[in-house]
């Protein structure tokens, strides 16, 4: 409030401003006393973004930038720093590959451009380049984040800037009396679902019917399961073993966080202590993280001296659900391992060797969990420091360096009934492998300010200079045929221990140095600004890199972008609702550094031994064709936005048009075996990406009890492959078909990345497709039916059945497979609202994704009938059946025919190829309730005796419900991320569970 006293003015006005209040203009009017009162402001406009080696205010900006700050997820209890930026960021794609504790995470902006290549972004902590920061840093220690979406933004870091950058801030000490706090949240995890299996009852008639369709004795099949067909109606009073109930559990977990800051008006310190302790939902998994951040920065005159210190000790344990082959694939155990008791076998929680070798080597679920030992040990150390100083008024030189080093360790032991062992005599197996990276960052910038005489003209000049380098060595050793009663400890304690039968022998350690990654930049800015009404910028990156030889080694990366307030025309002045109105334009490129190394060189293998003269020596190969002429990928990108804030600025909305462009893509090119080789890598590939963002963020409601904010994004993109290097198309495989399976993906001229491609259902054979013949029994495809018989073995009534795409009337993988699928979503985006009253406040965050398909591939895995005692999915009960009420094995076709009239989906498979059909191809679009919170905060009047601060309690439930119509665990899943060209495929995917927990807020 202010009052204040001033001589008689005619028709003047008063301006009164404060940072963080909105500007009031008051008409005098010949008035000597003026009370005003400043009134929170609710704009963003002038929250300072970082942009790349500067900070700049938001109303400033001309490049495409999403943002983050800590009001946005003050009342998410999180532990991981990606949940708190999925769905917020316009533009950005942030999922977790499945739900298992310290998952990878996949970030894609703007589509990703890189078809072969890594098509993550780069993260930069406080100045400095850290790999995998989202999993390095607690989100109550973000003050912001910061994602450079467009090259005219990007360019500026070069070769590093084409997938995007995210930029963290972390949070500094505020001068004034040290404040403590602590955060502490207790809750658990619960998967959200089951997957229906078929019953005891109905899984012994499916066994039952397999026995007499694979002309198997009956006597063979009685014996395990009863004396006769109607003995088998005992299993409908059978007590199911739910396997996925005692694989999955509710799984508790903790979260603590103490933070100390302070500090005097010259120096400021924020130390943040963190530790995560999850339970992973599958038993024998979790994770246990420690986190540190102590950040400390002084000021003197002309000095900012400042340095940051992380330290990460995180262990993984769990060998997941995900794995291809074998018993490693714990999901397909809980799904189709035995649901009963059998009193001629043995206890099902133990062993079955029989059963194992029977059923493809499906084991007890909770077995292979025990046995199935990972541990995943990660330390970091990252120390980061800053020292600005003000060599003239306008001119400061900054430097800044940074070194990470980080050591990952996995343990791995396969007991004596896993996969694994079963290769070696079933004796258990160990590893070790060991990685070691370190990274040394330092960048150095002159920076320049410049304003005219009557504040029309104001210039900023960047100068700088970088070097970056990475630094990376692995080991790895493997024992087999350890004593079968050894323990996973013991073992990986005492790695000589295992000793090979006669014949066999241990495989040898391997170890390796990776080439240094060194990459010297130069790089600069200009800043421009006229009468706040006209903006520009312009930049050049010059990158020099070591992955490339001395004639392609240096590129230069340049940007320009423009921007316009038009609010400062004429023609805005009958438009009072709009406070600021800015049209921006940007045109800048930028490379991928994310690929591999050395790529131009001649590279040699290990290929094997020989011996000479007695000598056992190693053999040596060539691995691959040189190609001394590669260079950087990179992306174009033109971006055209417009930013408004309306209402008093309480409403800021900003819409992104954009087009991408990616070329020199490395991709392996056919070449003349003439040469020796039949393939080389070469810079021939291109994609493009188009899209639309929008934003919103409001403040709709600003009472002095009641508040209500509101943020909302949603974004479309379209990818596109535009050359190939002169093939119109590939195909690609995820992994899981099996030998005899084909590719399952295309890459196609002129279509998306992603495309699923496979066969089309069409129901199933029903007798009516058929000639029967009655002295034979054999059923004969009639004239003009197609026939699937290359794929599936000779036709069938009840067989799958699948359609003719090319029109010969026989299905070929050659000619009948067609894209039944798009990885790609249409939309996706967030909507997060914040209401506070008194003393209480509720946060609901939604995210949602619209459009994609996933390849389901549990579907055709489960429901293979291939193997006798394997359970299916629930929805085989309503298959095509060949056995009646009796148990007796149907030939009449009229009586076939009738029996089946009200089949719903056909017999089970039965050869073992898993092939990609449209019947797998889901809908993986989601709304899902990501985030529930209700707090209270106590009143100050009860807390002041204790000297006690603040205290806020609060209870949350993560991932609350999810309105999807995929049958999966979960639509957010993508277990083959190592191959970009592979997305959306859920093979035992590690379901993610629901939390619910409570927690509390306590500031001193």
């Amino acid at each position: 409030n202010y009052a204040l006293r001033i001589p008689v003015m005619e028709k003047a006005v008063l301006v009164f401003t404060y940072v963080g209040y909105s500007t009031q203009e008051v008409k005098v009017y010949g008035r000597s006393v003026i009370d005003v009162v400043l009134e929170k402001s609710n704009s963003s406009l002038d929250d300072v973004v970082v942009v790349g080696y500067q900070t700049m205010h938001r109303r400033d900006l001309t490049g495409a930038v999403s943002s983050v700050n800590s009001k946005q997820i003050k009342d998410f209890p999180l532990s991981s720093a990606a949940q708190a930026l999925e769905g917020r960021l316009a533009g950005v794609n942030i999922s977790s590959t499945e739900g298992a504790p310290g998952a990878d995470v996949t970030v894609t902006i703007r589509g990703g451009g890189s078809i072969t290549q890594d098509n993550s972004p780069i993260y930069i902590v406080d100045g400095i380049q850290v790999e995998n920061a989202l999993s390095t840093i607690s989100p109550q220690d973000i003050a912001s984040v910061d994602v450079l979406k467009d090259a005219a933004s990007t360019a500026i870091y070069g070769a590093r800037g084409a997938n995007g950058v995210v930029i963290i801030t972390t949070k500094s000490g505020i001068a004034g009396r040290t404040r403590v706090s602590y955060n502490a949240s207790f809750g658990f995890d619960e998967l959200t679902k089951h997957i229906p299996v078929l019953s005891p009852y109905d899984f012994v008639v499916w066994q039952y019917e397999r026995y007499k369709l694979t002309k198997l004795t009956d006597s063979s099949f009685f014996h395990e399961y009863g004396s006769t067909w109607d003995t088998l109606s005992v299993y409908k009073k059978s007590t199911p073993l739910d396997w996925q109930d005692q694989v999955f559990r509710k799984a508790g977990f903790q979260n603590h966080n103490v933070v100390v800051s302070g500090g005097n008006q010259n120096t400021t310190f924020n130390l943040s202590l963190t530790d995560n302790i999850e339970n992973g939902l599958m038993i024998n998994s979790g994770l246990d993280r420690k986190l540190v951040n102590f950040r400390l920065d002084h000021k003197a005159d002309r000095l900012r001296v400042g340095i940051a210190v992380r330290y990460m000790d995180q262990v993984v344990t769990g060998n997941g659900t995900s794995s291809i082959s074998g018993t490693s694939n714990g999901l397909r155990n809980s799904v189709q391992y035995r649901p009963l008791a059998i009193p001629t076998e043995p206890d099902p929680n133990s062993f079955d060797p029989s059963y194992y070798a029977a059923a493809n080597q499906i084991t007890n679920p909770v077995l292979s969990a025990q046995q199935e030992y990972k541990r995943v040990p990660t330390t970091g150390t990252n120390i980061s420091g800053y020292l600005s100083y003000a060599l003239l008024k306008n001119l400061t030189f900054r430097t800044t360096v940074g070194f990470d080093n980080t050591s990952i360790t996995q343990d791995q032991f396969h007991g004596t009934v896993t996969y694994t062992a079963h290769n070696y005599g079933s004796m258990p197996v160990a590893s070790i492998g060991y990685q070691h990276n370190t990274t040394i960052n330092n960048s150095n910038t002159l920076e320049y300010s410049k304003t005219g005489r009557e504040g029309l003209n104001t210039w900023h000049v960047l100068l700088g200079q970088e070097i970056y380098q990475v630094n990376a060595n692995n080991t790895y050793m493997e024992t087999r045929y350890f004593p079968s009663n050894i323990s996973p400890d013991q073992a990986l304690a005492n790695m000589g221990l295992g000793s090979p039968p006669s014949g066999s022998t241990e495989p040898l350690p391997t170890s390796g140095v990776n080439p240094p990654n060194r990459t010297l930049s130069f790089f600069g800015r200009i800043n421009y600004e006229y009468n706040n009404e006209f903006l520009a910028s312009a930049a050049l990156r010059s990158d020099r890199s070591s992955k490339f030889n001395s004639d392609n080694g240096l590129m230069l990366f340049p940007s320009a972008t423009f921007g316009w307030r038009l609010s400062h025309e004429k023609f805005m002045e009958n438009l009072p609702f709009i406070n600021d109105a800015k049209l921006r334009f940007g045109y800048g490129v930028a490379g991928n550094n994310r690929i591999g190394d050395l790529l131009y060189e001649q590279l040699y293998g290990v290929t094997g031994q020989y011996a000479i003269d007695r000598t056992v020596l190693p053999g040596f190969a060539p691995s691959a064709l040189a190609n001394p002429g590669l260079k950087w990928e990179r992306t174009a990108s033109r971006n055209l936005g417009l930013d408004l804030s309306l209402l008093n600025n309480k409403v800021q909305f900003t819409v992104d048009a954009y087009y991408n462009t990616s070329d020199d893509l490395l991709l392996q090119v056919a070449i003349p075996p003439t040469t020796g080789y039949t393939s080389q890598v070469e810079n021939v590939g291109g994609t493009s990406n188009r899209g639309l963002e929008f934003q919103i963020a409001s403040t709709l409601i600003q009472k002095r009890d009641f508040s209500w904010s509101s943020n909302f994004n949603i974004s479309f993109n379209r990818n596109r492959v535009e050359n190939l290097g002169g093939l119109k198309q590939q195909t690609r495989s995820s992994g899981y078909q099996g030998a005899d399976g084909a590719d399952d993906f295309l890459v196609r001229v002129g279509s998306p990345v992603g495309l699923m491609y496979g066969m089309v259902t069409d129901g199933f054979y029903k007798v009516s497709d058929f000639d029967y013949n009655s002295s034979t029994g054999a059923y004969t495809l009639k004239k003009g039916v197609t026939d699937d018989s290359q794929i599936y073995g000779t036709a069938q009534p009840g067989q799958i059945k699948l359609k003719d795409i090319n029109g010969d009337g026989i299905i070929t993988l050659d000619s009948d497979r067609t894209v039944i699928g798009n990885a790609n979503p249409k939309f996706f985006g967030g909507w997060n609202n914040q209401f506070a009253y008194k003393n209480f406040d509720l946060s609901i965050f939604v995210n949602f994704v619209y459009g994609n398909k996933i390849d389901n591939a549990n579907k055709t895995q489960w429901t293979d009938g291939s193997f006798q005692d394997v359970n299916m999915l629930a929805t085989m009960k309503n298959r095509w059946t060949n056995i009646d009420a009796q148990g007796n094995l149907v030939t009449d076709p009229n009586e076939l025919e009738q029996m089946n009239v009200h089949a719903k989906i056909w017999s089970p498979v039965r050869n073992q190829r898993y092939y990609l059909t449209s019947w797998a191809v889901e809908d993986g679009s989601y709304l899902r309730i990501n985030n529930l919170t209700l707090g209270y905060s106590l009143p100050k009047s009860i807390l002041q005796r204790a000297k006690i601060s603040g205290v806020r309690i609060y209870g949350t439930v993560n991932n609350l419900y999810t309105i999807t119509g995929y049958s999966g665990y979960d639509p957010e899943v993508n277990t083959r991320r190592s191959d970009p060209l592979t997305p959306g495929v859920d093979l035992a995917g590690y379901p993610r569970g629901r939390t619910w927990l409570l927690g509390a807020n306590i500031n001193f």
